[in-house]
């Protein structure tokens, strides 16, 4: 019924949080490497502050960060911030709804 989607200003919007979408990803994919949960969580939340204080890229800090870059590789931090992880059940989930998808 007049749905009006507008990708450009959705882009916008998800880059506005400058990678902190990615932070529970990247706590997870941490504590999976074998740091505990609260030193993930410091090292997170540390670097997740000051891209959100200072307006920093998330991703750029944590590659920047000597803790992180003995966990996890410039690849995996990558793989983690990839929007299509969100999105990889949308197009079944359009199919459901029988709203036919492109591509």
């Amino acid at each position: 019924h007049g749905l009006r989607v507008y990708p450009e200003r959705m882009w916008v919007n998800l880059e506005s949080s400058r990678g902190l979408v990615f932070s529970q990803r990247t706590l997870l994919a941490l504590i999976e490497k074998g740091l505990s949960r609260e030193d993930a969580y410091k090292l997170v939340q540390t670097n997740a502050m000051l891209a959100w204080d200072h307006g920093f890229d998330f991703r750029e800090l944590l590659l920047k960060d000597t803790t992180v870059g003995k966990n996890l590789t410039t690849e995996e931090l990558n793989e983690l911030f990839d929007y299509t992880y969100f999105t990889r059940h949308t197009d079944a989930i359009f199919n459901r709804l029988g709203w036919k998808t492109e591509g």
